[in-house]
């Protein structure tokens, strides 16, 4: 691969991460008051992968839930522009 598509790969993984990171920011399991753990393998958007944990089933519900309808939302603001 090219250094500078290698970059440009990085920069969007770089990106993904962040976006996923605060979309979780304010996750709290209501009865712990724990965080989700977010884990990320992989050096490009088609390889990597999400590895999400919890004290609970309910954050992982809540977490899930935050992940899944903040994609909608992006792809319907892409739809948009």
């Amino acid at each position: 691969m090219f250094p500078v598509l290698q970059d440009f790969d990085r920069i969007r993984v770089e990106r993904f991460k962040q976006a996923t990171e605060e979309k979780l920011r304010d996750v709290r399991c209501p009865e712990h008051n724990q965080a989700p753990r977010l884990r990320f393998q992989g050096e490009s958007l088609r390889e990597i992968s999400i590895s999400l944990t919890g004290c609970c089933d309910k954050v992982m519900q809540l977490a899930n839930a935050r992940i899944g309808s903040s994609w909608l939302g992006a792809a319907e603001s892409t739809k948009a522009s």
